[in-house]
């Protein structure tokens, strides 16, 4: 059909080049071949909108599961917070009571009796204290100043974690100079007056707990202060075990002519939280209850343990499932996940009034989507079996359709063999024989025709790519590690958008510090900055702008903490290391996940030296190298000779003081600390103790006078070197 009708080209074109068997140039397509073609691309087409359609309803689906876990997540925390609620309502109580003269916070016996009726009307409490003292002012720090007399304590506690068991009083107060304590155990169900009180041992003050002084210190005089998961003060004496866990409120009230009353402390059980997570709405559906390092706040098994993690009580799940172990160790990141080949689901919200606790679902997205698979699986078969029947109706027709171009392939292979006389153009079908008409018609022009124009030569354009590859080279480089001193603390008093504002503004400063000297920053964690200098730009200096991005990075915070954009927060402290080495720099990872960063021991010494800042109460630390390599650009104290841990070979490390020309003022005692340097390390503790006592609030010199008189107490050993060994990062 394209021969007949293009008119003379093709024909014509066969004599030319003298070869009567073109069939070598014949196209590839053919009618019957264009026919399947077309089906399967119609085919294709229907199912590609139909996966749109589908892929559509599944985001859809997806977007409605995250708003049901997103309630979830939510009722979760409603939960928590109703619970925590409910310690919060006994401390309002007793408040109220003492403040409004209803309770008598000076009567042990009044108080008591309050206690009393709270446990009783609160059955998820675990135990009421109200510790009494008179307070007479605050000291420098802020702490309460108290009288000596009329302090004592009163606990009302259960006996045990059962609401339904006896219930407990336990007093202390001061009789003759000492402490004293008596215990009053009820029998179950026993009235306020039922049992007789017993003398127990005292450990001590209890205004000296830690509980008592930070709720009457001036900064939280007043607020009510929640603990974290812990074990129960009530049940001190009994082993690990057998003790209760539970979340404490606390809090300093007022009586009613507005004085200090004392501080009162709630105790609440965890019974509920450990049920939270077997309240699912469906079997599929996992509740998790955990803080932000994805550790365990609430059992997911009867069988889980209590544990100490840090400075925290968690829990040590017996048999956690891969999921859950791989959703926690993504804790407060909700999105997808992938084990065993399914993929999961998982969202967290935090949970108000907590200590950074998050409540996680965490369901297979199998629920959700499983009908949409199905309806998928029916339509694919569908599809197919349209298609092949299709395919069998159109091949039936292509039979007879091709019988009637028979005669335009013949005319058209005649026209090829130079043969162009005329021949019979009758067919049963009007198209064809419209074609073969055409056919004769062109063999007429063909043989008026002598001469023909070629077909043209397309050309194509290849362009080559390179990707990157895995590894690297090894450089000399100066590095940079920095940190924030306290910075645990600020980010627990900032509300997360507050927080993350004011992250954001102290790096970019740090960034321009770095930059400013053509630095490279390598990675950002968390609040700290890794980065180095002569890679990938070549800097044969790259030491001296290494200490000068330290510098310029001090000078930018500064300006930052001085703006009306950091606004009444506090101004940091950063730590930095620097030191220059040799490292692998280049393409690390794997190879759908690259990182361009340096790798090596000097970069771990680097990172070492950031860590001992801390314990020399200084802000830049540099090693002996890149002291050397910077040259006389910079003044530097020498502090001490010491072996960063993990190491054995012992470095000098320095204190980058300032450009030279810049800190002169800095200087007499630097060299005063030098001097007492040298009698440390030639043993002469007393020369050392004599000279340091010149420069009195230099931090790092009230640090080395302090291991001198450890040293005058226990001399060191006769082979001593004058080496520290650091024990901490």
């Amino acid at each position: 059909m394209k021969v007949g009708y293009h008119g003379p080209q093709v024909p014509a074109l066969t004599p030319l080049h003298g070869a009567a068997g073109g069939g070598r140039d014949r196209p590839w397509l053919t009618l019957g071949r264009l026919f399947v073609l077309g089906t399967l691309a119609i085919a294709v087409a229907v199912g590609a909108t139909f996966y749109g359609l589908l892929e559509s309803s599944r985001r859809s689906i997806l977007a409605r599961s995250d708003r049901l876990r997103e309630e979830a997540a939510q009722h979760i925390g409603q939960r928590i917070s109703s619970e925590l609620g409910v310690a919060a309502s006994a401390l309002e109580e007793v408040e109220h009571a003492m403040s409004s003269g209803v309770l008598d916070a000076s009567l042990p016996e009044a108080v008591e009796a309050k206690l009393f009726s709270e446990l009783l009307d609160h059955p998820t409490l675990s135990d009421v204290t109200v510790t009494r003292a008179t307070l007479t002012g605050y000291d420098a720090a802020g702490d309460a100043l108290l009288a000596p007399a009329d302090r004592w304590q009163i606990s009302v506690f259960r006996a045990t974690a059962d609401p339904g068991s006896a219930i407990v009083t336990r007093k202390v107060w001061m009789r003759e100079g000492v402490w004293v304590a008596s215990v009053r155990r009820r029998p179950p169900r026993g009235g306020l007056s039922s049992g007789s009180p017993q003398d127990e041992p005292v450990a001590g003050d209890p205004t000296a707990h830690p509980t008592f002084v930070a709720s009457s210190a001036r900064r939280l005089y007043g607020k009510a202060i929640w603990s974290d998961l812990s074990w129960s003060e009530v049940d001190g004496a009994l082993p690990p075990d057998q003790r209760r866990v539970v979340v404490t409120v606390q809090k300093a009230v007022d009586d009613a002519p507005g004085r200090f009353a004392g501080v009162v402390r709630v105790g609440l059980l965890t019974r509920t939280i450990d049920g939270l997570p077997r309240m699912r709405s469906h079997d599929a559906e996992r509740v998790l209850l955990c803080d932000t390092l994805g550790r365990l706040v609430a059992r997911l098994d009867p069988r889980d343990r209590v544990q100490v993690s840090g400075d925290d009580l968690r829990i040590a799940p017996v048999d956690a499932p891969p999921e859950v172990t791989a959703a926690l160790a993504r804790a407060g990141r909700s999105g997808s996940l992938v084990v065993d080949g399914v993929r999961y689901l998982v969202t967290f919200q935090a949970v108000a009034n907590s200590q950074g606790w998050l409540g996680g679902i965490l369901v297979p997205e199998d629920f959700y989507t499983s009908d949409l698979r199905a309806l998928r699986d029916r339509f694919l078969l569908g599809l197919l079996g349209v298609t092949a029947v299709v395919l069998l109706c159109g091949g039936l027709l292509m039979r007879k359709v091709g019988r009637s171009l028979g005669a335009v392939v013949e005319a058209t292979r005649r026209m090829r063999a130079f043969d162009f006389a005329a021949c019979s153009a009758h067919s049963g079908l009007r198209e064809i024989a419209d074609v073969l008409d055409g056919v004769e018609r062109a063999k007429t022009s063909v043989r008026a025709l002598g001469r023909y124009v070629p077909i043209d030569l397309v050309r194509q354009l290849f362009e080559d790519n390179r990707d990157p590859e895995l590894g690297g080279e090894l450089l000399p480089i100066s590095l940079m590690f920095t940190d924030i001193e306290g910075f645990t603390s600020l980010s627990e008093r900032l509300a997360p958008d507050a927080l993350a504002r004011a992250l954001g503004q102290y790096l970019e400063a740090m960034t321009r510090g770095v930059r400013s000297t053509d630095g490279t920053v390598d990675k950002f964690i968390g609040d700290a900055v890794m980065a180095f200098w002569n890679a990938p730009r070549r800097l044969p200096d790259h030491a001296a702008r290494a200490c000068r991005a330290a510098l310029g990075c001090v000078e930018a915070t500064r300006e930052l903490y001085a703006s009306k954009a950091w606004g009444s927060l506090p101004p940091l402290f950063t730590r930095f290391g620097l030191h220059t080495g040799r490292a692998m720099v280049g393409h690390f990872g794997s190879p759908d996940r690259l990182s361009y960063t340096a790798l090596g021991d000097d970069v771990n010494l680097a990172a070492r030296l950031e860590g001992l800042c801390k314990q020399y109460d200084v802000a830049i630390l540099a090693s002996e190298a890149i002291v050397d390599a910077a040259g006389e650009a910079f003044v530097f104290r020498r502090l001490d000779r010491v072996a960063v841990k993990g190491k054995n070979i012992p470095v000098l490390v320095y204190e980058l003081l300032g450009e030279a020309g810049a800190c002169e003022a800095k200087q007499p005692a630097a060299r005063v600390y030098e001097g007492a340097l040298e009698a440390y390390f030639a043993r002469d503790f007393d020369g050392a103790l004599a000279a340091l006592a010149a420069i009195p609030h230099d931090g790092a010199a009230g640090r080395l006078a302090e291991r001198c008189r450890q040293m005058r107490v226990s001399p060191p050993p006769p082979d001593w070197d004058g080496v520290h060994v650091a024990t901490t990062k």
